[in-house]
């Protein structure tokens, strides 16, 4: 006889995880099913906005996040080759959200860890090594997976589908996407940073690269770089790691990047193309909701996936806790605020792809004529205000196709 839990998770990463810790604090019997058998580092966003920690706070696993290695950064310099070094200037990041400081960096594998335990620990079922999961909707959608011991098979009134961009569940009940892609990143943890301002995150463009540095404290740093497709096997293959590292060798920088070209690897490098994805429907239907990565995401340049995924576990985990309705009617209320929320944050990527990772001179060019037109005119920073608060509390002006052209004119 199939068992019949509340809830079944099926992927146990920053939004599934985070969901088991709230569903089953409220009471709810639930099963997460994770395909690793173990965490571990697989190179995934590390760096949480403060209006994430602030989710975080409200879904009762903040705490995962900072006994995991959380690390407060505080300031964010922009060295471009496009900037001057008299005009590199330190963005003070801790006033944002009163009572939340500036964001956070953290190994995500071992905040994951923490928030399994927590879920256990209040009630939940943690099934790793899960292989092969299948998922069929309905009024009792059927899970069916592989574990060592064999086949299993789970009727829960409902499945969260937390799988992240492979999109796992999404795609087997059916719900599509539309996919762009601008451009390709790659990261790698590193340490032996002891040079790097410990609290400082930096992010610019030279060449053919956007690089981006977010410390995790003790001399570590989460390394990324976005650079052109043409160039997606540059860091493959022999010697990759080495040429993503070389890739920092930058005049821009201080010391022209020696801080972090001498820095040991300390993970694995994986690159990937930087796909947004939205879906061409709501992201559910009957007997399953899509949570995280999973139910559509904006470019990765934009780092507000983590936070995103909070929310959406916030949300769900809200309607699923206060109310015996869990048909797709009473996600309503999800459906339309995550729509809204990503129409925003999709623009504001598209924004910050084109203004970071596009290259060559006519881009350089670009980039000088926006600051010189932010520096005289503070309202045309409102799309950075994205990495900071939650999108809802960035002032509309800001997605306005007017605002775009008004940025990206030829003259400034």
């Amino acid at each position: 006889m199939s068992e019949q839990p509340d809830v079944v998770i099926v992927g146990g990463g920053i939004a599934g995880a985070s969901a088991a810790c709230k569903l089953a604090a409220g009471g709810l019997s639930v099963v997460v099913l994770e395909k690793q058998e173990a965490y571990k580092d697989l190179v995934r966003g590390e760096w949480l906005a403060p209006w994430g920690i602030r989710e975080a706070r409200r879904l009762g696993v903040e705490d995962c996040f900072w006994d995991g290695g959380g690390w407060e950064i505080r300031e964010w310099m922009t060295w471009d080759e496009a900037v001057a070094d008299d005009e590199v200037e330190a963005v003070d990041m801790t006033g944002f959200i009163p009572g939340f400081g500036g964001p956070m960096a953290f190994p995500h594998h071992a905040v994951c860890e923490l928030m399994s335990e927590q879920a256990v620990a209040a009630g939940a079922r943690l099934e790793m090594a899960a292989a092969k999961i299948t998922v069929t909707p309905g009024p009792r959608p059927v899970v069916s997976y592989g574990t060592p011991l064999g086949p299993r098979e789970l009727r829960p009134r409902i499945v969260l589908g937390a799988t992240g961009r492979g999109c796992t569940v999404g795609r087997q009940v059916g719900i599509t996407m539309r996919n762009s892609m601008h451009h390709w990143g790659g990261g790698m943890m590193v340490e032996g940073m002891d040079g790097w301002p410990p609290d400082v995150q930096a992010m610019g463009t030279e060449g053919d690269v956007m690089f981006m540095v977010f410390p995790q404290g003790y001399g570590r740093a989460r390394l990324y770089l976005n650079f052109p497709t043409v160039n997606k096997h540059r860091y493959r293959g022999p010697g990759g790691v080495d040429r993503f590292l070389a890739a920092y060798e930058l005049k821009c920088l201080p010391d022209h990047g020696k801080a972090v070209t001498a820095a040991t690897p300390a993970g694995p490098l994986s690159v990937w193309p930087s796909v947004s994805s939205v879906p061409e429907g709501p992201p559910l239907t009957e007997g399953v909701v899509l949570i995280g990565d999973e139910a559509g995401n904006a470019d990765t340049v934009l780092g507000t996936g983590l936070s995103c995924a909070l929310r959406d576990s916030r949300t769900v985990c809200d309607i699923l806790l206060g109310s015996a309705d869990w048909s797709p009617a009473a996600f309503a209320p999800y459906v339309e605020e995550r729509e809204f929320r990503l129409e925003r944050l999709d623009f504001g990527a598209s924004i910050i792809s084109r203004l970071h990772v596009e290259f060559g001179p006519a881009a350089v060019e670009r980039r000088r004529r926006v600051r010189r037109l932010m520096a005289r005119n503070f309202a045309a920073q409102v799309t950075g205000l994205l990495n900071m608060v939650a999108p809802e509390e960035v002032p509309e002006f800001g997605f306005s196709e007017f605002f775009a052209e008004r940025l990206f004119r030829e003259t400034a």
